[in-house]
């Protein structure tokens, strides 16, 4: 299994251990806003960590950690401009397979165009994008990002948008990586289920390991549900390891 999608920096080596213990074999951890981000410089910090230190704890505990680098759109500098002109050099690390994690949260006009430039990047450098969606209003901001990925003609292979729910995921009218957060704060194993079982699309399942409440088990839990509901083997296989590894070149 590969949990596509997960913040170490505030995770013990323990639920590292525990979640190779129960079948990770990779997981991806991705940039957030632990801090309060006021300046480039912090996000900087950020991403070291992730690069340096992370993938290290991974190997210790048995699990491989790979990264990616980007702007929350919860917390960025006002001179954020200088974070996109330095990032390609982040992107040519070994362990760094993406860009992430970006998109829109309170909808405003400047998060859009941070959006926008990150994905512009992306395509330069044809790196993969994880794109977050809000819990409040993430229908309207859904309609946003797919709106603004129509417009600055990115590679549908190159997107997968995240957090995405039951309410949500039928309004998806693009090829892209859907992402589905198996957590007590976003979705449930069953709602997991349901969604994988009654849609066709390129799902990724991730627990979104963070400070808030979480399930290190997300994946393997969601999985063996999948097995006692009688999920054809291919989609199980899908949305816990072949989709992400596809999507990260794993």
């Amino acid at each position: 299994m590969i949990d596509a999608h997960v913040h170490l920096d505030v995770r013990s080596f323990e639920d590292l251990e525990k979640m190779a213990l129960a079948g990770i074999e990779k997981v991806v951890t991705c940039a957030h806003n632990p801090y309060r981000m006021s300046a480039p410089e912090v996000y900087l910090d950020h991403w070291e960590r992730l690069i340096e230190v992370e993938t290290e704890r991974g190997s210790m505990a048995g699990v491989e950690v790979e990264v990616t680098v980007g702007i929350h759109p919860m917390g960025y500098p006002k001179d954020w401009r200088r974070l996109i002109e330095m990032m390609p050099r982040y992107l040519e690390n070994r362990d760094v397979v993406g860009i992430g994690e970006v998109g829109l949260h309170y909808l405003r006009e400047e998060e859009k165009d941070l959006l926008k430039e990150q994905l512009k990047v992306a395509m330069e450098y044809s790196m993969p994008v994880v794109i977050h969606t809000p819990e409040r209003n993430k229908e309207r901001a859904l309609k946003e990002i797919l709106k603004i990925l129509k417009e600055v003609k990115i590679e549908e292979d190159l997107v997968m948008i995240d957090h995405i729910n039951r309410d949500t995921v039928g309004l998806i009218d693009m090829d892209v990586y859907v992402g589905l957060t198996v957590q007590p704060m976003k979705i449930s194993p069953e709602e997991a289920v349901e969604i994988v079982k009654g849609y066709d699309k390129r799902f990724i399942l991730s627990s979104d390991l963070g400070s808030l409440k979480s399930d290190i088990y997300a994946l393997p839990r969601t999985r063996l549900l999948m097995r006692r509901e009688g999920l054809e083997r291919k989609k199980i296989l899908e949305s816990t390891y072949r989709n992400a590894r596809d999507f990260y070149r794993l």
